[in-house]
């Protein structure tokens, strides 16, 4: 059987990390009326399916990592500064294929178009996937561009000399 990672991090409302929060792991529907909660699963400590307790206890950054089979679960934190706060419908699955990362740069010509002052029309070396994975630059600020497959349009034509980078998912 498969175990996903499930990685939690616990503040309060003004960002700081509980350490010592309980985060309970329960099947739905969960009863989150009675503590500790109920229905409780199995928690693993590693994808290779090592026991582990539920709930887990944040460490001094507030996070705590538990891995679970796929399922959708109730996720509930306990501390004295924030009570208690049941996440309802968590998903912990597989994305199906590990994510690839592409990194194109104008420099290394793997984003085509002419940097002249007039063209706003890049082409990627891959189609984003999702679209809103991709993060635009020009000379080091993010741009807010419009995709169409792996063509990208900038609102204002790069001046030459430009640099030019792209990161994204494929």
């Amino acid at each position: 059987m498969a175990f996903y990672r499930r990685d939690d991090w616990i503040q309060n409302a003004m960002g700081q990390a509980l350490s010592g929060a309980l985060v309970y792991y329960c099947s739905q529907p969960a009863n989150v009326s009675t503590n500790p909660p109920s229905p409780l699963v199995s928690v693993y400590s590693d994808a290779a399916g090592t026991p582990a307790a539920n709930p887990q206890i944040a460490d001094g950054f507030g996070h705590t990592v538990a891995y679970l089979a796929a399922a959708t679960y109730t996720v509930v934190y306990v501390h004295p500064q924030i009570g208690e706060i049941g996440l309802v419908d968590q998903q912990v699955a597989s994305i199906g294929t590990t994510p690839r990362v592409q990194v194109d740069t104008s420099a290394a010509g793997t984003i085509v178009g002419a940097i002249n002052g007039t063209n706003t029309t890049f082409t990627l070396s891959f189609t984003p996937s999702p679209a809103s994975s991709l993060l635009f630059f020009v000379n080091g600020i993010q741009q807010t561009v419009s995709v169409a497959g792996s063509v990208v349009t900038t609102p204002v034509p790069p001046s030459p000399g430009s640099s030019l980078v792209a990161f994204y998912f494929y």
